[in-house]
């Protein structure tokens, strides 16, 4: 995924790009004006400095552990012009508890889910009664996430140590077809640039294997419509968001919200009529959203476009 934003910032040759790696990634090409290798001991200082020497910054990070939230208020706090949601947006958006308060007041359909510890958890739910999903509350993709049948499955799921003294959340599991709708945000204003159909492997740990790009899906004014309408209750959202959604029984429910660039940019940057690179910048710097989005065609992509570089 990297490369393939770098390559549209290079395709559209309006800035020099810097960028920064783990030293413990094995070096591989990639079409940057500057890479700089970091030992990760050393990640916050160094990347501090590159950060208030740039015009802008763009982060490619998970939710986990606060991870892009603390990124983002870094660059916030230089100055420096962030490329996507700011950091009070993340904080809400990488929060699937706190999103899905926002989602139920405001009557987005969203899965039925609960708070629980790993105390109350068996007691939750025998009482909601399965099957459940559990999943960590500030996870990113299927990290930690997996299907409870039982109470034997559910405490096996919950031995994880992702989920060990913390809170995490039981979801009413749903059976349908799994998408994400990526978006374009700006301000109060957003554009939809593809409907993305998720391939998972439902079971006690959920695995992703990619998906596909799917222009011209019957559902997608429906899907869209949910997409938007989710977004707008989170303040602070900007640039490329991604909304996790299931079609169940023909029915659109959110799931969680990406504020950040998801996996499927791999694919849709060769079948969409824009530069994404372009397209960003305008967003964040102008509030301006691109016109006629076009998909040229059908196209998947794999996880293993995304791992590592």
């Amino acid at each position: 995924m990297l490369r393939g934003i770098l390559a549209d910032f290079r395709s559209w040759g309006q800035f020099t790009t810097l960028i920064t790696v783990d030293e413990r990634i094995p070096e591989v090409p990639l079409p940057a004006d500057q890479v700089i290798r970091i030992r990760h001991n050393q990640h916050q200082d160094m990347v501090a400095g590159l950060i208030a020497e740039s015009n802008a910054a763009l982060i490619i990070a998970p939710e986990n552990d606060g991870i892009l939230f603390s990124l983002s208020v870094l660059v916030e706090k230089t100055g420096v012009l962030l490329l996507g949601s700011d950091s009070d947006g993340v904080m809400v958006a990488g929060d699937k508890w706190e999103c899905y308060r926002y989602f139920i007041e405001a009557e987005v359909p969203i899965p039925q889910t609960w708070r629980v510890n790993s105390n109350r958890a068996a007691k939750i739910a025998e009482k909601a009664g399965f099957p459940l999903v559990v999943k960590p509350i500030d996870g990113a993709g299927c990290d930690g996430v997996g299907l409870a049948t039982d109470l034997p499955s559910l405490d096996h799921a919950i031995s994880a140590d992702v989920f060990k003294e913390k809170d995490f959340l039981l979801q009413r599991y749903l059976e349908g077809r799994h998408y994400s709708v990526s978006m374009l945000v700006s301000g109060k204003a957003s554009v939809p640039l593809s409907l993305n159909e998720q391939f998972l492997r439902i079971g006690p740990q959920f695995t992703y294997h990619g998906g596909c790009i799917v222009p011209g899906h019957s559902e997608f004014r429906r899907a869209i419509a949910a997409a938007k309408r989710a977004i707008s209750l989170i303040h602070g959202l900007k640039g490329y968001v991604g909304v996790d959604m299931v079609l169940s029984e023909g029915k659109w429910y959110v799931i969680e919200i990406n504020p950040r660039i998801t996996t499927s940019y791999v694919g849709l940057r060769s079948v969409i009529n824009i530069n994404l690179a372009k397209a960003l910048w305008q967003a964040c710097t102008k509030n301006k959203l691109p016109r006629n989005v076009r998909l040229t065609e059908r196209k998947s992509f794999s996880k293993e476009d995304f791992i590592g570089i």
